[in-house]
């Protein structure tokens, strides 16, 4: 399991490096908080809108297998505010990530409603193809789907009772914060929760 922490951070760093270099944005929330944080961080947008383009993926984080029911209404409600608010010029991506790893939903209109619940709804079918690490993942993708002059950004939507123990990602951040900032900084930007770690 040490292992297992060490290679998800070093992925993790290589991962922010990339986003650094094609400007992708990286935020992160937990699942029980989206709604409020779709409302406090993605603006409605107006036909007349001269805001610039979103290129949104979101990185959701899931236990081995489908979420569960209180997860999947959360989902549901989340992403119709987020199809009220970003327009067809927007485009939006789910991959998952921890329990299973995989695209489910390839670059699509946030208006494409239908295609998106049922996306949150079938996760684990959705899946064509199962990969070994969805971060790495969401950053290639976001990488070879990058559209210029637009927002590119890495939202992951973590989920607190998700398979992977985040308490081993604390322990090691703790033994390696004399060693080296990258993790830090890393963790700081991926996992708010072990802020308080890094203060002490």
């Amino acid at each position: 399991m040490k292992h297992l922490t060490i290679t998800f951070s070093v992925v993790l760093f290589s991962s922010i490096v990339t986003s650094q270099e094609l400007n992708i944005d990286t935020k992160s929330v937990s699942i029980d908080n989206l709604i409020t944080f779709i409302v406090d961080t993605i603006d409605r947008k107006t036909e007349d809108s001269d805001m610039p383009s979103e290129n949104i993926t979101f990185l959701i984080q899931t236990p081995v297998n489908d979420l569960r029911t209180e997860h999947i209404v959360i989902l549901n409600q989340a992403f119709k505010l987020v199809s009220k608010r970003l327009s067809e010029d927007d485009s939006i991506s789910i991959i998952t990530y921890s329990g299973f790893s995989g695209i489910a939903l390839n670059q699509s209109s946030p208006k494409d409603l239908k295609a998106i619940l049922y996306a949150i709804e079938n996760l684990k079918p959705s899946v064509k193809e199962f990969h070994d690490d969805g971060i790495e993942l969401a950053y290639e993708f976001t990488k070879e789907n990058f559209m210029e002059d637009s927002v590119n950004s890495v939202i992951m939507i973590r989920n607190p009772k998700g398979s992977r123990d985040e308490e081993e990602i604390v322990q090691h951040v703790k033994a390696t914060k004399k060693r080296t900032n990258v993790v830090l900084i890393t963790a700081m930007a991926l996992l708010p929760e072990i802020i308080s770690v890094i203060k002490d």
